[in-house]
């Protein structure tokens, strides 16, 4: 395992700037990754975690100091990072097959442990996870995808969408096969759970039992097609007005979604084509962060797109967001 620091203040690039009152703004404030994914805003401790799933990264960045500080896990993709409740330097953690619960303080250079607490799919080996969240119970939500021999070009329905009961690791299979699990957010009330099957190419919704963890009733609240939007969705959050924002990989964008009438409330251009994840944060919850990816770029590309790979946060959006959940753990990990 190795750390990196960087003092993303002293590169910060202003990737377009507001031409009237009320145009968002977006810059890029950090170094570039090569696949940049799973971002979580820890409300507080007032820092955003994200991950590179190709260079096996947890990232941690301060946006109050600038810095970038992370940890390398060898054995597979690292995709996502949830905080564990009621501690500050406890991590959820899914490298390859595996979730694991590390603990680390977000400055030195290893983690004081990482410990296994689950795994799956043993008999697909070329499967890894991918997205995921906790619900507001603590309830862990993690989906898989199948094998990528090329960038961009994942093996169908291989992939499967889990639930972690809190009390007991007991792993529930709740959608199987999928292609690419991705865009797990909950509405207010709890009542619906928003998903995303990228290649697909729309956002789904659920019923959603709090209580029970059980989804039902799938349908389709927005399609990319036929609203003439270009790439796939990736990942996606929820603001204060139980409106979608869904990232477009291969597409340059974010889109801000009704998901309950689908309209499309308007689309914020990020200069990177593939564009992964995104998450508001900040102390009031109003910058969204965005997430992107070089991986798998050509040199030609990444010459067009230099800030490909990097962070970037858009401000004067007008909206809030709401604070992320953190993943309860009730079970002492063996």
């Amino acid at each position: 395992m190795w750390f990196s620091l960087f003092l993303a203040a002293a590169a910060v690039v202003m990737a377009s700037t507001a031409a009237a009152p009320g145009t968002p703004v977006v810059r890029s404030v950090t170094p570039p990754v090569d696949h940049g994914e799973g971002c979580y805003w820890d409300d507080r401790t007032q820092v955003l975690y994200f991950v590179d799933i190709a260079g096996e990264l947890v990232n941690r960045y301060n946006p109050a100091t600038g810095q970038v500080t992370n940890i390398h896990f060898e054995g597979g993709g690292v995709s996502l990072v949830v905080p564990v409740a009621g501690s500050l330097d406890e991590l959820v953690v899914t490298r390859g097959h595996d979730v694991l619960l590390v603990r680390w303080d977000g400055k030195s250079a290893e983690p004081e442990s990482v410990k296994v607490i689950i795994s799956v799919e043993a008999d697909k080996p070329g499967n890894r996870f991918n997205d995921g969240k906790a619900d507001t119970t603590g309830r862990l939500w993690l989906g898989t995808m199948g094998p990528e021999p090329v960038p961009g070009d994942v093996t169908p329905n291989q992939g499967s969408l889990y639930s972690v009961d809190t009390n007991s690791d007991n792993v529930v299979t709740h959608l199987s096969p999928v292609s690419v699990s991705n865009g797990l957010i909950w509405s207010h009330d709890d009542k619906f759970m928003y998903y995303i099957d990228s290649p697909t190419e729309h956002v789904d919704v659920f019923d959603y039992d709090i209580v029970t963890g059980d989804i039902s009733n799938r349908r389709t609240v927005f399609d990319l097609t036929s609203n003439n939007i270009t790439g796939v969705p990736d990942g996606m959050t929820i603001d204060a007005n139980d409106n979608l924002w869904v990232a477009v990989f291969n597409g340059a964008k974010v889109l801000n979604v009704n998901p309950r009438t689908g309209e499309l409330l308007r689309v914020v251009d990020i200069p990177a084509d593939r564009v992964t994840d995104v998450v508001f944060g900040g102390s009031d919850l109003s910058t969204l962060y965005v997430t992107t990816s070089r991986y798998g770029l050509s040199d030609d590309e990444v010459a067009q797109q230099p800030l490909a790979g990097t962070v970037f946060e858009v401000t004067g959006l007008g909206v809030r967001g709401v604070a992320g959940h953190t993943a309860i753990r009730s079970v002492p990990p063996q």
